[in-house]
């Protein structure tokens, strides 16, 4: 292959390329072409020329290789191109690349690491669809330290003009209900409220005791597997815990003709009282729905 490309003169790949037929050179009738051609091929006796089959695949391979290469190359080329056209268009992505550059010497700085992870996560999502959005788990508690902090409101309002930047609302939520404490209908929780106040370095309390109107409605609640809505029963002036609890439709369907519905919801607060005065947050010792009727025995009782 060597000597034939020297013999056509090829020295490029353009030329080499271009070149429509290596072989059909050495078809032509020449004295001159007899050396270079009893290496080529062959001649028949009846004057036809035949290209030796592995040279003639050595040139196919190469040709297709060559041709793949220069259309990468030239792939390469237009992105290049297009790259520089979009730098000149749009600026913000000398920032963008100038930031992801300095990352490195940053990356102790946790709020770098933030910035960094906020970026990318909002161009990764970019040309996703919006079921196949990612986040990691620092953009997780991000987005639920917002929702906590500031409502359902603020988190729709940034989530919605921030598109891809953060999770939906029930994937929130989810995440809340998995990692939080949840309460109980009735359950006085002492223990929570002891480890409460030590956090707070604290004895000293204040309780109350209020009402809220609330919709009457029945839910079940999976992780108990009991019906909420229904007043519950009292026992010494506190409510018993679990009560409506069955897997009998007909007995369930009773209770709905019979049981009254809670149009109230009764909370009982503790506010931590702390020496130096600093504020601390309430804690909900126990909520039940009620009905408002009782009897002087039972807030006695209680």
């Amino acid at each position: 292959m060597v000597d034939i490309l020297r013999y056509l003169e090829v020295n490029s790949v353009d030329s080499l390329l271009g070149i429509n037929g290596l072989f059909a050179f050495f078809l032509y009738d020449s004295p001159d072409l007899l050396p270079i051609k009893n290496k080529v091929g062959i001649t028949l006796t009846n004057g036809s020329f035949i290209v030796k089959e592995g040279l003639s695949f050595q040139a196919n391979y190469l040709i297709q290789t060559l041709q793949v290469l220069q259309q990468r190359n030239l792939s390469k080329s237009n992105e290049l191109t297009n790259s520089s056209v979009l730098i000149e268009r749009y600026p913000i992505i000398r920032l963008i690349i100038r930031f992801f550059e300095n990352f490195s010497s940053q990356s102790n700085d946790s709020s770098v690491k933030f910035k960094h992870t906020v970026v990318e996560t909002i161009i990764s999502n970019h040309d996703r669809a919006k079921s196949r959005y990612c986040y990691n788990d620092s953009i997780r508690e991000f987005a639920s330290y917002l929702f906590i902090l500031g409502g359902r409101n603020v988190y729709e309002f940034i989530r919605l003009n921030i598109s891809g930047l953060l999770p939906t609302l029930p994937i929130i939520q989810s995440s809340l209900d998995s990692i939080t404490n949840r309460i109980n209908e009735g359950d006085f929780r002492y223990d929570l409220m002891c480890d409460y106040l030590s956090l707070q370095k604290t004895n000293f309390i204040f309780a109350s005791e209020d009402c809220t109107g609330v919709i009457p409605q029945i839910i079940y609640n999976v992780q108990s597997n009991t019906f909420i809505g229904f007043v519950p029963h009292l026992e010494d002036g506190l409510p018993k815990i679990n009560t409506f609890s069955t897997e009998s439709f007909s007995k369930f369907e009773n209770w709905f003709g019979t049981l009254n519905k809670s149009h109230l919801l009764n909370l009982h607060m503790v506010q931590p009282i702390n020496l130096d005065l600093k504020s601390c947050a309430p804690f909900i010792l126990s909520a039940y729905g009620t009905d408002n009727h009782f009897t002087t025995l039972d807030i006695l009782m209680r």
